[in-house]
């Protein structure tokens, strides 16, 4: 889904934040995704490929460092702008959705694997499980579907009493992280409906991020603290601090590892995180494309790769970057 969306404000400039930047690192590789921009991205688990939707090609699939997409996709209704995208944790398929249609795509083959339209509510969010088993809808009335293509199961989650802005399913489809206007985030378990960990902040909860291996959760509030939470006990875990008086992330991962967590922001800054301390270890800015208004850029997914050093990033300028970082890059 978009950042503006998760927030619920109109289309306005981005104020860039006023804290300098380290330099970035060096460019390993860039490659234009999106002539007119990238709306929303998405960046598989291994950061083999990322799947990006624009305004002018649908819905395009880009191997790492591709001269060109391998494929492209639009939902039925060519009318309606894709707001969300999620690739599966194995990388096997993409869930891609409107606001009352989501779909499912072999990201192997390129086939498309069902369409699906929904009544009233809104999708705002998608998420789905390893080979498509399960498909998580967060929907603008603050119910949730947990949904099974090849059995037609459906399940509804009613854990939230506002708009749903995040969602995220576990590599097994057992298990749920969802953020909500409710300022509350919920674990919830897509086999009984039952609420296993709730985090309150004290505003709505624009983002979140669940580790692969479910070590930690991380939280963020629209105004306040972002939190990271360990796995299974749900206890906090630690802070991230920042001397800003509000931090707004449009984007979150965990490296595999777990022991780094990245953010991305709506003023082009990439951040990276020491998993226990909560300390702020490296930051800068993505690019942008010939100096193009908006002379700002959301960031929109991110993926680092543990054996390489190097990150990558989508961004709403539709530029892929692969930035790569020092051996030492931790110990800065």
């Amino acid at each position: 889904m978009t950042f503006r969306d998760k927030l619920g404000l109109s289309l306005v400039p981005v104020l860039l934040l006023l804290s300098g930047c380290n330099p970035a690192p060096d460019i390993v590789h860039k490659k234009l995704h999106a002539e007119q921009g990238t709306y929303v991205a998405d960046i598989s688990e291994t950061g083999a490929f990322s799947v990006v939707s624009t305004n002018d090609n649908g819905i395009l699939l880009w191997p790492r460092y591709a001269n060109n997409a391998k494929y492209s996709w639009r939902h039925d209704d060519e009318t309606s702008q894709v707001i969300a995208v999620d690739i599966s944790p194995d990388g096997t398929v993409v869930a891609t959705a409107t606001r009352f249609e989501f779909a499912l795509w072999d990201a192997t083959a390129g086939d498309n694997l069902g369409f699906w339209k929904i009544g009233s509510g809104g999708i705002q969010d998608v998420a789905v499980s390893n080979e498509g088993s399960v498909l998580i809808l967060g929907k603008r009335d603050g119910t949730q579907i947990a949904f099974s293509p090849d059995s037609g199961r459906r399940l509804e989650f009613y854990g939230h009493t506002e708009r749903v802005n995040s969602v995220e399913v576990s590599a097994n489809g057992f298990y749920v992280l969802s953020g909500s206007n409710d300022a509350s985030a919920i674990l919830w378990d897509t086999r009984s409906g039952q609420i296993v960990h709730r985090w309150q902040h004290k505003n709505r909860v624009t983002q979140i991020a669940l580790h692969p291996e479910a070590k930690y959760v991380f939280t963020s509030g629209s105004t306040d603290n972002a939190k990271i939470w360990r796995l299974p006990d749900g206890k906090e875990h630690s802070r991230l601090k920042f001397i800003d008086r509000q931090r707004i992330f449009s984007s979150a991962r965990f490296s595999a590892s777990g022991d780094t967590l990245l953010t991305g922001s709506p003023s082009r800054r990439i951040n990276l995180w020491d998993t226990q301390s909560g300390e702020s270890i490296r930051h800068w800015n993505v690019g942008l494309v010939d100096d193009r208004n908006p002379n700002s850029a959301v960031v929109l997914s991110l993926h680092y790769y543990d054996n390489d050093n190097i990150v990558f990033s989508e961004s709403s300028a539709g530029l892929a970057e692969w930035w790569q970082l020092p051996a030492d890059w931790n110990q800065e």
